[in-house]
C-alpha cells in the first residue's frame, strides 16, 4: 500500500489527473503598421498652410485613402488621416478665398 521509498508527506492521495488543454490561445498580434497615406497627407496639408494653399486638396485627397486604410483595418492612423483631412481643407478653402478676393477688387 505505501511506498517504502516515499516518506509519509510525500505519498499521493490520489493519482494525478492532466489538466485538459483549453481553448487555444492566439499568438500574440502585431499591432498593425500605420498608414504611409495617413502620414503623408497630414505632413503635405500641414505645409500647405505655410507655402502653397492649392497642395492643401491634394493632402486633404491623400489623407481620406488612409482614413479608408484605418478604417478597413489594414493600418492605424485613423486620427492622423481626420487631422490631415480637416486641416488640408482648411488650408485650401482659406487660400483660395484669400486667392479670389485678391482678384476681384
Amino acid at each position: 500500500m505505501d511506498d517504502p521509498e516515499l516518506p509519509a508527506y510525500q505519498q499521493p492521495s490520489q493519482p494525478i489527473q492532466p489538466i485538459p488543454p483549453g481553448p487555444p490561445v492566439p499568438p500574440q498580434a502585431r499591432p498593425l503598421p500605420f498608414s504611409q497615406q495617413a502620414i503623408w497627407g497630414f505632413v503635405i496639408s500641414c505645409v500647405s498652410l505655410f507655402v502653397f494653399g492649392f497642395i492643401g486638396a491634394i493632402g486633404a485627397v491623400i489623407s481620406s485613402r488612409g482614413f479608408r486604410a484605418a478604417r478597413l483595418g489594414q493600418a492605424r492612423g485613423r486620427g492622423l488621416a481626420i487631422a490631415g483631412m480637416i486641416i488640408g481643407t482648411v488650408g485650401f478653402l482659406f487660400y483660395a478665398i484669400i486667392f479670389i478676393s485678391s482678384h476681384m477688387g
